[in-house]
């Protein structure tokens, strides 16, 4: 009997150690609290940050603009010298390049910019807009593929589709 109460002892004070431990680390200042110079600091990097990536956001969406207009131009160079038009594909046959065609569009959209046009944002007022530029690009040129305007607009080949279609339905 005494074997077992020096086992429930030591027990008891191995539990009152451990949450002794415990209680300690809950109520001791916490070194990890971040102080207000270093919060700013934090703060200062992330907007700096941000600020980077929204100037990389924007270098990627004209860099996607000019690979679809160089896409677009090497295919209609590939297929004018399969067809024997070299001529024709270098000077005769110019294509508006789609940063016009957009400008030209969203000039009867006041307050509207290509920043709208291509963010995810579904407002209404920017809906027609956006609609008409991709039906303007799609008709303008005729060498961009579905999925090509999808890209340049960053949305899927299926909403070009769909704005073509119900332009075409509507007329």
């Amino acid at each position: 009997m005494t074997n077992h109460s020096e086992g429930t002892q030591s027990q008891r004070a191995r539990q009152q150690r451990h949450y002794g431990a415990v209680r300690e680390r809950l109520m001791r200042p916490a070194n990890a609290v971040v102080s207000a110079a270093a919060a700013a600091e934090l703060e200062r990097r992330l907007a700096a940050l941000a600020t980077d990536n929204a100037a990389k956001a924007r270098r990627i969406a004209a860099l996607e603009t000019e690979l679809a207009d160089a896409g677009a131009r090497l295919v209609a160079q590939a297929q004018a010298l399969l067809t024997g038009r070299a001529g024709e594909a270098e000077g005769g046959d110019r294509r508006p390049p789609v940063e016009e065609i957009v400008a030209a569009v969203l000039e009867g959209f006041p307050g509207v910019t290509w920043e709208d046009i291509i963010s995810v944002r579904r407002e209404r007022r920017l809906v027609e807009p956006r609609h008409a530029c991709m039906r303007a690009v799609y008709e303008a040129r005729k060498d961009l593929s579905l999925p090509l305007i999808g890209r340049i607009f960053r949305r899927n080949h299926t909403t070009v589709l769909g704005v073509v279609q119900r332009r075409s339905a509507d007329a």
